[in-house]
């Protein structure tokens, strides 16, 4: 495959991927998040076939030697003094913590000390520990993990949409408290019109009795008119019992148109529930729009369950790819 450095590795993922550049778009993978999962899978090959190093210290003139300088260190399989014997000759050693002992002999003061050791792979941008075979199982092992990774942010939607749905229910509860109020108002106006009605008839046939009553007063003094009466002017009487009748049916007009301009509230009720009726087709409107993200957070949530057929696909292929690398010797002495 020929890829030697870090960046040759990214964008070889990115193509597997489809993660492909556009113009004015970022990359759906960013450099740092592909380093984090090309750290992890470099780990897991090194776990199957290490780095292995051989690293020179120095001796302090006693058994025991400071190991906490070398970096990525895995394992330290043989240990070498005096250096330069042909054949070589190895040491029994144990490690604890950063401290290797030599159990044998004690080197001299000053004396170099070979450690054979296993180590994690590195890659950077000018260097790779990794032979072409385990650069392939890297490249396979970052592509399934980047897209598991992916497919658990896509859960994100998954929540989201949940949330949307709440947010619908909410939405349409109250576009429902709205209409509830709108026909709670036409109901008040209704009772308030009928009311009023008939409050308002009572007072227009008390008018009309007191009217016919005046009439009938006026009728009476007519007849009494031009006549010699006994006991004063009756007609005069008459006369006065009519005006009288006529005040009160006047009092009955004014009642009645009193009840009349009462009858407006009626028509307010009506304008509030015009508003919340408006206000009900706003929360649907709303809802709609809600619904169009839910529809597309869905699309997104279903999109990832077909991509995470695929990932999981691909950590297979990975982790067969794993267990066909062959393992290191066992060192013995």
């Amino acid at each position: 495959m020929g890829v030697k450095n870090i960046s040759s590795i990214r964008a070889t993922v990115r193509q597997l991927l489809r993660d492909e550049y556009l113009s004015g778009s970022p990359f759906e993978f960013d450099d740092e998040e592909l380093n984090v999962h090309i750290g992890e899978v470099l780990i897991e090959i090194s776990e199957y076939k290490s780095q292995e190093v051989r690293e020179t210290v120095v001796s302090n003139g006693t058994k025991e030697v400071d190991i906490s300088t070398i970096t990525n260190l895995l394992e330290i399989i043989k240990v070498e003094y005096p250096i330069g014997s042909d054949p070589q000759d190895f040491v029994k050693f144990t490690v604890f913590g950063n401290t290797l002992r030599i159990e044998d002999t004690t080197p001299a003061l000053g004396a170099n000390i070979y450690l054979y050791c296993y180590k994690a792979h590195q890659l950077t941008e000018s260097t790779s520990s990794l032979s072409p075979d385990l650069e392939r199982v890297l490249v396979e092992g970052t592509v399934a993990k980047a897209a598991l990774a992916w497919v658990n942010n896509i859960r994100t939607q998954t929540n989201l949409a949940i949330s949307t749905i709440d947010t619908i229910s909410t939405t349409i509860g109250s576009m429902d408290a709205r209409i509830t109020q709108a026909i709670n108002d036409l109901a008040s106006g209704r009772v308030l019109i009928g009311s009023k009605k008939t409050e308002t008839n009572t007072a227009i046939g008390n008018m009309t009795t007191r009217i016919s009553q005046a009439i009938n007063d006026l009728t009476s003094g007519r007849a009494l008119i031009n006549k010699i009466n006994i006991g004063g002017a009756p007609e005069n009487d008459y006369a006065q019992y009519a005006a009288v009748e006529l005040n009160n049916a006047a009092r009955y007009l004014e009642q009645s148109r009193g009840y009349l301009s009462e009858d407006t509230p009626s028509s307010e009720y009506g304008n509030y529930a015009a508003r919340e009726l408006n206000n009900a087709v706003a929360y649907l409107n709303k809802a709609t729009g809600y619904f169009r993200t839910l529809t597309a957070q869905l699309d997104v949530a279903a999109s990832a369950t077909r991509y995470q057929a695929w990932a999981n696909n691909q950590l297979m292929i990975y982790q067969n790819s794993l267990r066909m690398i062959t393992k290191p010797k066992v060192w013995e002495y």
